[in-house]
């Protein structure tokens, strides 16, 4: 993988393991996010038992995905899904230079669990390995597969997701649950340097899938080839993603609809 002397320092900083002060540091970020929401402004979630029922599969990984608005869509909003130990917080994948360019901000996000990814690099990248591997062993992992923040003046979804999604999808066989959320360019929009006060954010979890072998195996026929392998299978897996979110935005945005009256079918999803 070929980076810039930057991007090399940033991925560097990263050092991951447990210390011993990592929980204190991470109970304090969580509690600081649950004020920002609960008490600052008001959060309303619908369908938390769905992520709290996969959660107690301790045998499967657990992806999780939602849309990007805010610079702090995690942890803002993700630690309002629970308190749990330490080594049951999720990883995140994190802009390497956003998150770690200097040393103070590498090591709270270290503590925080992210994981740094390089824009540009491809999906052949230390990072990426990592959080596919933590999801073979059965952790919760939470992505953004648009690849950064959308810039829609309404907030709306980019129209398609990076192919990392599918390939996590096609590598580890999670379990995979999308959510949606609303009302974060409002609470922290584009160059707001602290959040905002007096807003709602709706959070919407969807349906649950199991990505086992028949899954992929069906969304490999519906793109047209039973022995869809490699780069083609990824983009349709996350062309599914994307389809189940875009599902989401449509009953959660309040405008969206007045663009598109449905999603546009997807691999892997019926017609």
């Amino acid at each position: 993988m070929s980076l810039e002397k930057r991007e090399q320092a940033a991925v560097a900083r990263w050092k991951p393991g447990r210390r011993w002060y990592h929980p204190l540091v991470a109970a304090l970020v969580i509690r600081t996010s649950k004020f920002v929401m609960t008490r600052m402004n008001t959060l309303e979630i619908e369908g938390m038992e769905r992520f709290e029922q996969l959660r107690q599969d301790r045998g499967r990984g657990l992806l999780t995905y939602s849309n990007h608005v805010s610079l702090f869509d995690d942890p803002i909003l993700v630690s309002n899904f629970s308190l749990p130990r330490y080594e049951e917080i999720r990883w995140t994948a994190t802009d390497a230079i956003n998150f770690f360019g200097s040393r103070p901000m590498a090591w709270l996000f270290t503590v925080g669990k992210g994981v740094p990814i390089v824009r540009g690099a491809g999906i052949n990248q230390l990072g990426f390995h990592f959080l596919r591997d933590r999801l073979a062993e059965g952790e919760w992992v939470q992505i953004f597969p648009e690849g950064g923040r959308t810039r829609n003046p309404q907030a709306l979804m980019a129209e398609s997701f990076k192919s990392g999604i599918g390939r996590l999808m096609a590598e580890a066989r999670p379990l995979v649950l999308p959510w949606y959320h609303y009302g974060m360019h409002e609470v922290l929009p584009v160059g707001a340097k602290l959040p905002r006060r007096g807003h709602t954010v709706r959070v919407v979890f969807g349906e649950p899938l199991d990505c086992d072998d028949a899954y992929v195996r069906e969304t490999a026929e519906r793109a047209g080839d039973p022995a869809l392998s490699g780069p083609p299978l990824w983009e349709a897996l996350a062309a599914a993603a994307h389809y189940a979110l875009r599902r989401l935005e449509l009953e959660v945005h309040p405008t969206a609809g007045r663009s598109a009256a449905r999603p546009r079918e997807a691999p892997g999803e019926p017609a």
